[in-house]
């Protein structure tokens, strides 16, 4: 028991199960998967509400069992501190660990330690990073797809609703902590649709499908901020932050107009710091990141929130979890897979890599194989949300889903990944930058003019 009692001195505990000492409140949790939240709260709003809400609704939905998942709130992502949330959840019997953000992968942080400490007792599965042991499935987002399609929407809508000033449409957007593949991708998806529209606008059949007023035919769109990073650290890009209320110099440089244009639109891709961005400046549209976020901030989402650029978690995790050794395999609940195939194929595209002749190429991924996914990587595509509290509703953002579509989308990705992300960063340690959004808009341009010549062949 005092040992216990030592391993928890730097880590807040919510737990677990019927049979674990150490619980918070009278509700019972379910022991068996435990979410260890990242750099945050597991009411975020977020990365980790998203998690834990689809952790538990694998639990209720999935398995028939009315409780909710165990998790811990670590006090900081120091090693010792992260590494001691995975043991205790691991020695309150854990078989699996839910891992939402990257921090639980970066050096100084995490460090992969979840993977070997669950080793010898189960699996994890670690959302916003590679796979990096043989018991560990690595989720990955496209985020700059998701980031595409909520840049491309705010341009569509606010053209068509003169969101505008003086003749400008000015898209923002900042990080919390410069990441290539989970905070930067994002903003190089978003700033590439800018790229993408301006090359469109010339096309009278374009602004036609999409029924941009003549009025606003003119209107410059640009990006808010007036260079690019300097560094990983540039706070007129990165706020170097996940936590609520750290996001004022940022804020305060996109609205300095030696610096900015600005904004019309911002994403803050930087967790809860949406709501800084709400209240700095009520004058701008927001555009959330990750979940849907204009769901979550009620009264203070009200004609703010145009969409959100999100990552499908909710979803990625749910079916992740019928991939681990502990669920597929389960006798207790044998139709895990079936349950899951059935409730949520239609709602989730996952590819992964498959490697040939060393020559990398995704193929499509049934989630309904009996077939287990630790060891590897799996890829899901990104999208954007629509309809309840955002303005941007279903029939808009059907129309730009089907002209962008996902295959092109993927194209652009994979090139950004390959060449950039896991090839070559620019020098100022960042992929936000002109060369990357460059190809990326190009990538997109090139196939959507495959289509159009299949379609007129």
């Amino acid at each position: 028991m005092k040992k216990l009692l030592l391993a928890l001195l730097s880590t807040t505990i919510i737990s677990t199960s019927a049979t674990t000492v150490i619980s918070c409140g009278t509700e019972k949790h379910f022991g068996e998967i435990y979410l260890i939240t990242d750099s945050g709260k597991v009411d975020d709003k977020s990365f980790n509400q998203s998690t834990y809400e689809a952790g538990t609704e694998f639990v209720q939905e999935i398995l028939g069992i009315n409780q909710k998942i165990a998790y811990i709130q670590p006090e900081s992502t120091a090693p010792k501190t992260m590494k001691r949330a995975y043991k205790t959840a691991e020695s309150n019997n854990a078989k699996t660990l839910l891992l939402p953000g990257f921090h639980h992968a970066m050096p100084g942080e995490g460090e992969h330690q979840a993977a070997e400490v669950m080793k010898n007792s189960g699996s994890t599965i670690i959302l916003d990073s590679n796979s990096a042991a043989n018991n560990e499935i690595g989720v990955v987002f496209r985020g700059d797809v998701s980031g595409f399609y909520a840049g491309m929407s705010s341009i569509i809508y606010s053209l068509k609703n003169e969101n505008y000033t003086n003749n400008t449409l000015s898209l923002g957007a900042y990080g919390g902590v410069s990441n290539p593949a989970s905070v930067d991708n994002f903003i190089v998806g978003y700033l590439a649709s800018i790229e993408v529209y301006n090359y469109l606008a010339k096309d009278t059949e374009f602004l036609n499908h999409f029924d941009i007023p003549e009025a606003t035919r003119n209107v410059t769109v640009t990006k808010a901020q007036t260079g690019w990073p300097k560094s990983k650290d540039d706070t007129t890009w990165f706020s170097n932050s996940f936590l609520i209320g750290q996001s004022k110099l940022v804020l305060d440089n996109l609205r300095d107009t030696s610096k900015s244009i600005k904004p019309n639109v911002l994403m803050p891709v930087a967790g809860p710091q949406t709501s800084d961005a709400l209240s700095y400046d009520t004058s701008w549209k927001v555009i959330g990141v990750d979940t849907n976020q204009a769901e979550s901030y009620g009264k203070d989402a009200q004609n703010r929130f145009i969409t959100s650029a999100e990552k499908d978690l909710k979803n990625a995790a749910i079916v992740s979890l019928a991939h681990t050794p502990e669920w597929m395999n389960n006798e207790q609940y044998p139709d895990i897979l079936k349950k899951v195939d059935e409730g949520y194929k239609d709602k989730i595209q996952i590819t992964k890599e498959v490697i040939t002749d060393n020559k990398s190429e995704f193929v499509d991924v049934n989630i309904g194989d009996k077939e287990l996914w630790t060891g590897t990587d799996v890829w899901v595509n990104g999208t954007m949300s629509y309809g309840g509290s955002n303005l941007l509703d279903e029939d808009l953002a059907i129309k730009i889903k089907k002209y962008f579509s996902a295959e092109a989308l993927t194209e652009a990705s994979k090139s950004l990944f390959s060449k950039y992300i896991n090839g070559t960063i620019p020098s100022t340690g960042t992929i936000i930058a002109q060369e990357p959004i460059k190809d990326y808009a190009d990538t997109i341009l090139n196939e959507l003019n495959k289509s159009t010549k299949k379609i007129n062949e």
